[in-house]
């Protein structure tokens, strides 16, 4: 069985689970393109008064470019971030239901309106690292609060979606992180068992899923939102970055 080293510890295992946004990916490009998408279609959907308690609602200010990353522009799936936003509409006048059917209308909007790679941009080293562990022999998955179209499309531009065996998305799942559902559907998928996997994230929500999972190793990277002294109280290694990792 290959071994994935990680800061001197040598981790027996099968599959390696990846976390995308702020393990792989630079979270901030990313959350910037993706609010400036759907706050101007809200404007044009609505008007800036409601654009504006938007910003505010799901913590983001265009303006300074500053980003709330524990807020739900930064960690909420799609479909929950869509509630907060169908609440802009509905403080600003409209019923419920209409709040919602226009929260959808303008998130549809916003995704039609963008290109892959959506403002992914790769961590220095992270492809070299995983064209390392792949040629090692291990078997390698996605398990994102992104949309599985957008995690695939994204990749395909970046040149890495070879790289990944199986894909799992907010929307293939019930229930989000720290869940283990989305774990757990990447494990059904690829037929491997949870003592044969590892997971890698940069949020304590990404070891907390891996823990409900029963997963090998949590594997924590600081390359994302959470502290040092966070991931530590609950990851089982910590490291700088996915660039460190290795096979042998």
């Amino acid at each position: 069985m290959p071994k994935l080293t990680a800061n001197n510890k040598a981790i027996e295992c099968k599959l390696v689970i990846f976390d995308k946004d702020g393990t792989l990916v630079d979270q901030h490009p990313l959350l910037l393109e993706l609010a400036k998408a759907r706050r101007n279609s809200i404007q044009k959907n609505a008007d800036e008064k409601t654009a504006k308690l938007w910003e505010k609602i799901v913590g983001v200010d265009l303006k300074t470019g500053k980003i709330d990353y524990n807020g739900p522009l930064g960690t909420a799936p799609r479909r929950e971030e869509l509630l907060v936003a169908a609440s802009a509409f509905y403080l600003n006048g409209c019923s419920w239901s209409e709040s919602r059917q226009r929260a959808q209308e303008a998130y549809d909007e916003a995704d039609k309106s963008m290109k892959p790679p959506y403002g992914s941009v790769l961590f220095a080293g992270v492809s070299e690292a995983l064209k390392r562990l792949k040629t090692g022999g291990l078997e390698l998955a996605i398990a994102s609060t992104d949309t599985r179209k957008r995690i695939l499309e994204a990749f395909k531009t970046l040149k890495v979606n070879c790289l990944f065996d199986e894909v799992v998305g907010s929307d293939d799942v019930a229930n989000a992180k720290p869940s283990p559902d989305m774990i757990l559907e990447v494990l059904k998928r690829t037929g491997f068992k949870s003592e044969e996997a590892v997971m890698v994230g940069d949020s304590l929500s990404d070891m907390q899923m891996g823990r409900n999972a029963k997963v090998k190793t949590c594997i924590g990277v600081l390359t994302g939102i959470s502290s040092p002294e966070k991931l530590r109280s609950t990851a089982d290694v910590v490291i700088r970055s996915v660039a460190e990792l290795d096979v042998q």
